[in-house]
């Protein structure tokens, strides 16, 4: 069972803070952001090869959505990826992107339009392999054989609908120019990650989005091999908010956190995902 609950900062008074519990055993593997409000993402129970997703109110981190497994056809018993094998792709419009793996290969396969909040798949096209989120379209191909080898068939697609808006046919130059003009998802999505910095006790990771900056600090813990792995966030040079993320990693936990809008949020030891709201 999962829970969110708040957490008011005894620091400072433009911060608070929320907690959500992904499970006991559960890793928290991507977060991605459908629309202003909801933050969503993908957990695993590796226990029970078992993985689903799970939408947040970005604000409060109420559940909005949590254990949803999609179907590879909508009313079906099979889930995608045989509900392990998945992974996110992009955002659009509030819905959410997922795929599966080719089999035996790390290649992805398919594409599950995904409304969370309604919990169910809006479209789906299991033969299609995502390139590229054009804004107004998604780049896609499937592979087919001619002659004995393997060629890619491109089309644009539309986002909300699935259907074909253009067939591109197999020549790479027109999408490869496409691909190259297209945003990528941390600038999409307007996220703000970490860079690495060197220090004489362990990297430094920091975040400057003036007057607040994030800072991940990893430190050898006393442990034989372990790491600590912490969260600071300051505004105007004031230490407001500190958080754990691990306190026995077999090496420091890096890019465990990150900043969207107003909020910094970072996993703590796998399980929980904690929103810092900076008001």
């Amino acid at each position: 069972m999962t829970e969110s609950r708040n957490e008011a900062s005894s620091k400072h008074a433009d911060v608070r803070s929320w907690v959500w519990h992904a499970g006991r055993g559960a890793v928290i593997w991507q977060l991605m952001f459908p629309d202003e409000g909801m933050v969503a993402g993908l957990k695993r129970a590796p226990a029970t090869r078992k993985a689903s997703l799970f939408c947040l109110d970005a604000a409060s981190g109420r559940v909005v959505t949590d254990d949803f497994v999609p179907m590879i056809v909508e009313g079906s018993d099979s889930p995608v990826g045989e509900g392990w094998m998945i992974g996110l792709e992009t955002t659009h419009a509030g819905l959410l992107y997922c795929h599966a793996f080719q089999p035996g290969s790390p290649e992805h396969q398919g594409i599950w339009a995904l409304d969370l909040r309604a919990r169910r798949v809006v479209w789906s096209r299991p033969e299609a392999v995502f390139a590229a989120n054009l804004g107004t379209s998604l780049l896609v191909y499937r592979t087919r054989l001619f002659a004995g080898f393997p060629e890619r068939e491109y089309w644009l697609i539309d986002p909300m609908t699935g259907e074909v808006i253009e067939a591109l046919g197999t020549g790479h130059e027109r999408p490869n120019l496409l691909r190259m003009k297209a945003v990528d998802e941390v600038t999409r999505q307007a996220i703000m990650l970490p860079e690495v910095r060197p220090s004489d006790d362990g990297p430094v990771e920091l975040i400057d989005a003036a007057p607040v900056t994030a800072e991940g600090l990893h430190v050898l813990s006393l442990l034989p091999g372990a790491w600590r792995s912490a969260v600071r966030v300051r505004i105007d040079g004031r230490t407001v908010y500190e958080g754990d993320m691990s306190s026995a990693s077999p090496g420091p936990l890096l890019n465990n956190f990150l900043i969207r809008g107003s909020t910094l949020y970072y996993i703590k030891e796998n399980e929980e995902l904690i929103g810092v709201v900076l008001l």
